[in-house]
Parts: C-alpha cells; structure tokens; sequence
C-alpha cells in the first residue's frame, strides 16, 4: 500500500513541478520578510535595552505562513476565484476514485505529498531565513537554542499541515477558497486578546522555550505534530470513504 501510495504522490508531485517552483520562490519572499521580524524579536528577548514592539509581523508570519508550508499554495485552485465554483480537487479526487484504487491508498497518497511538500518548502523557508539573519543573532542565541525553535514551528506546521489536505480533498470549493480569510480573521482576533494580556508576542514565547527548555519541548512538539498528522490522515481517509463525488 505505502509504495503505491509514494507512486502516486510523487506522480502528482511532478504533475505540479511548475507550481511547485512558484511555491519556492514565493517561500523564499516571505522567508526573507520573516527573517527582518524574528531578528527584532530575538532581540526583543535576548536584549531588553533594545526591546521594540514589532512582534505582531514575526506572530503573524510565522502563525499563519508555516502550515501553509504544507501546500502547493501558488497553485491556481489557491489562487483563483473560480474555485468556488470549479472544484477542482474535488474533480482530480472523482478521477481517481473510478479508478480501482484503494481508499486508503488515495488518503495515504495525499498524507505522503503533504509530507514532501512540507518537508520541502520548510527546507527553504528556514535556510533562507538563518542565511538573512545578520552573524550577530548567534552571539546571543546558540545553534542548538536556534535549532529547537525551529523544530518547535516544524512541529507546529506539521499538526496543522493535514487540515489543508482535508479541505482540498474532504469539502468543497467553496469552503477552500473562503477558509484562508476565515482563519486570518480569527487570528487576529486572537492575536488582540493576546495582546491585551501579555508583553511578548507568541514567536518571542517560543524563543524563551528553545532556551530555557531546550530539545525536550522540540520532541514534544513533533509528537503533537505527528499526532495531527495522523488525526488529518484518519479524518480524510474517512471523509473520503463517504463523500459523493458525483
């Protein structure tokens, strides 16, 4: 089952080459807006003299773009209106389901290329971001401190990365056009009342954890992350069980 299932990720992985290098350059514009937000938010951290308040693009970036990390966002179903109406998932997931292929085989497929997407994209986003941080970062924060809080925002991208598979293969149009601007509603509705209760902005939290936890809480934000990821699989190889592709 797992090599049929890596047979046809990788398939739709090349179907997509093009869309997929649209997706690594855009990765590499925002890693680089992300990179100018976290340096002032490690020295939010690390150096209070020069504390400013300029977190809420570092949250915002890191909150939201990571688990978009996950898709082959500069696809057209992303980011054309007609998606709505279209369906176009919806139609590739119909195409495949009057073929004799296994339900699990087709939601293990999508869990594969939401892997290597993630697993991709992240690669580019990180490494970009660590060459544009100036050499001076790593005077006040370690390589291993630095690497746990990247594990962390792995961990993070990778509990939420399924949801995206789900709502491409497991709703509608509709739902995968409109959710995007739903969820950044709600985030920054959420990032307001954060705000009105703390000092530091959420990636600033996350620094302090890489530092005075260190790689214990790295392992358990994989596992809560491969514990999403497992939740997504199970949700979608279910949804696809019943939904009507006709």
């Amino acid at each position: 089952m797992f090599k049929d299932a890596l047979w046809l990720a990788l398939k739709e992985f090349q179907f997509n080459k093009l869309q997929l290098g649209a997706s690594i350059l855009a990765t590499i514009l925002f890693a680089g807006i992300s990179s100018l937000s976290l340096e002032q938010s490690i020295m939010n951290v690390l150096d209070i003299e020069r504390m400013n308040d300029r977190f809420f693009l570092s949250d915002f970036m890191f909150i939201v773009f990571t688990p978009v990390l996950a898709t082959i966002f500069m696809s057209g179903p992303y980011l054309n209106y007609k998606t709505i109406k279209e369906d176009p998932f919806s139609k590739r997931m119909a195409v495949y389901r009057s073929l004799p292929i296994p339900i699990k085989v087709l939601a293990l497929s999508r869990t594969i290329l939401m892997l290597m997407t993630l697993l991709l994209l992240s690669i580019v986003f990180y490494t970009t971001i660590t060459f544009l941080l100036p050499n001076r970062i790593f005077e006040y924060l370690t390589i291993s401190e630095y690497l746990v809080f990247i594990v962390i925002w792995l961990g993070y991208a990778l509990s939420l990365g399924g949801a995206h598979t789900y709502l491409e293969y497991g709703t509608n149009g509709k739902v995968l056009h409109l959710f995007p601007y739903i969820l950044i509603f709600l985030l920054v509705f959420v990032f307001y009342l954060f705000y009105s209760f703390v000092e530091k902005g959420i990636v600033e939290y996350t620094i302090l954890l890489s530092i005075n936890i260190g790689w214990p809480i790295a392992f358990l934000f994989l596992i809560i992350g491969m514990v999403g990821c497992v939740l997504w699989h199970t949700l979608l190889t279910k949804r696809l069980s019943t939904k009507d592709y006709l």
